[in-house]
């Protein structure tokens, strides 16, 4: 714990920055049990609503457990969690259709872009970089998480935490949203462009 990975092949001595873990509620890790042993081989990562709730000013009450599974799968994992949670589990929502459903412990089923980085502790736990990325280009979560809240949740996050440029960079990438990452973390987060690195 004394050096962090802060990009490819560079580190740095740990100041007051620490390495993100977030404790997953009972539901989220009972949903990713039930996936693990019903699909061992499926790659898959878990990220909560709630999550977000140690950065933005107005907490957020409802938790939507994010389930982002390998693309052609969704509806496979859909129907084996359908079984024990009739009634809080959708498959691809639209915003709509999401605030007409929503309840409380609900998980919603998305596709998971290829070669999302995998979590530290659990390869399905969502990692901070991959967070910051989706929250910024993910059509869903734009509409759920409100603007005002963004320069909160990046600027302590950045401060915060130790973030691994090179995978938030190469994950962006990923998603074909490198430019448009880059000018929401300048334009929307209020981010300086000498602090990002990227």
């Amino acid at each position: 714990g004394d050096i962090d990975r802060v990009g490819r092949n560079r580190y740095c001595v740990s100041d007051s920055r620490k390495t993100y873990h977030f404790p997953h509620s009972e539901f989220a890790v009972s949903v990713a049990n039930e996936i693990v042993d019903a699909h061992p081989y499926l790659d898959f990562r878990i990220f909560e609503l709630v999550q977000l709730n140690e950065f933005v000013n107005h907490l957020i009450a409802h938790n939507i457990v994010f389930v982002s599974v390998e693309g052609g799968l969704e509806e496979d994992v859909f129907n084996t969690l359908w079984e024990r949670h009739k009634g809080s589990i959708l498959l691809k929502p639209d915003v709509e259709e999401l605030f007409r459903y929503m309840n409380e412990d609900m998980a919603v089923i998305i596709k998971l872009p290829t070669e999302s980085p995998k979590g530290i502790d659990v390869f399905w736990d969502t990692r901070r970089e991959k967070m910051l990325v989706d929250v910024a280009v993910d059509k869903l979560l734009r509409k759920i998480v409100y603007s005002g809240e963004y320069p909160t949740i990046y600027q302590d996050a950045f401060s915060k935490y130790v973030i691994d440029k090179s995978v938030m960079v190469r994950y962006a990438r990923r998603r074909g949203a490198l430019v448009k990452y880059r000018e929401f973390l300048i334009n929307e987060a209020g981010l300086n462009q000498g602090d990002l690195g990227i």
